[in-house]
């Protein structure tokens, strides 16, 4: 092996090891909520944040929960939605649901008591993330395809990427989020990486593969930090917005307030955390301390 090759692996080595160094993230469980859940996979905050808006995936529906103590307020979509994945509201206050197993964007008003499905965004394939910018655009994964497809106006504008492993191309897609500055990180879950995406949606920059990603989901903002659910190695991952490690919480598979299995998303807003733990078929929320 040359030199060069070695001081690479030293290099790769002391990465990993750095990033395995990162402090554990110590949290307080608040409430649990498990009855009547399959599977679920990503949720959303209502704008005024008293609700959390939870996508029942085995189930076809979605839940809808008090957000400070996890108490069911509602249900709907049966009948409507197959295996949703994720959801977000826009600057109307209307959901967008990716609803995948119907290949769309279900749009549902919630002024009234119950939500009402008002429309739809069509022409996907096995959408899994949506994400909403401030100029209105909304920008999905279309994971089947390894894609994103850009909609204004209720119409698809251009799509983006190809399926593959170079900078703006994906693989499996699954969440994409827009952020406060204009830029847009991808979930490139195929890829083990987070991609991050200009305003025009050309690529920025990626997560270190250090980090060791393994197959990566939902990813949620709070102020300056990044949140990252890393499904196969049942962690949660706390990051600033360059993508450097700051905290780890979980890391083995199990079912207590720092143990998970394969946990898909969590929303974050300090001090509180709202855990997916998909295949444990629960809801946390946590307080970190």
């Amino acid at each position: 092996m040359s030199t060069m090759r070695i001081l690479l692996l030293l290099a790769l080595l002391f990465s990993i090891a750095a990033a395995r160094a990162q402090p554990a993230i110590r949290v307080t469980q608040i409430a649990e909520v498990a009855e009547g859940l399959s599977q679920p996979h990503d949720a959303a905050l209502s704008p005024d944040g008293r609700l959390l808006y939870v996508t029942d995936m085995r189930n076809s529906r979605m839940r809808v929960f008090s957000a400070l103590t996890l108490k069911p307020v509602a249900t709907f979509g049966e009948g409507e939605l197959s295996y949703p994945h994720d959801c977000e509201f826009d600057a109307a206050g209307r959901l967008l649901v990716a609803d995948t197993g119907n290949d769309r964007i279900a749009i549902y008003d919630v002024k009234g008591p119950k939500p009402v499905l008002a429309g739809e965004l069509k022409g996907l394939s096995g959408p899994e993330g949506v994400a909403v910018a401030a100029d209105g655009r909304v920008v999905v994964t279309n994971t089947r395809a390894g894609t994103l497809v850009v909609f204004r106006d209720g119409k698809p504008e251009r799509t983006v990427g190809r399926h593959g492993t170079k900078a703006g191309e994906f693989a499996n897609p699954h969440d994409v989020e827009a952020a406060a500055d204009g830029s847009f990180h991808v979930v490139d879950s195929g890829n083990n990486r987070v991609q991050v995406l200009d305003a025009d949606l050309k690529p920025l920059s990626s997560s270190d593969a250090a980090l060791g990603l393994n197959g990566p989901k939902y990813l949620s903002f709070d102020a300056g930090t990044i949140w990252l659910a890393d499904e196969y190695n049942h962690r949660l991952l706390k990051f600033d917005r360059q993508y450097r490690l700051l905290g780890v919480l979980g890391a083995e598979r199990g079912r207590a307030a720092n143990r998970f299995h394969k946990p898909e998303a969590v929303i974050a807003r300090a001090p509180h955390l709202w855990v997916i733990d998909t295949y444990n078929d629960r809801i946390l929320l946590l307080r970190i301390d």
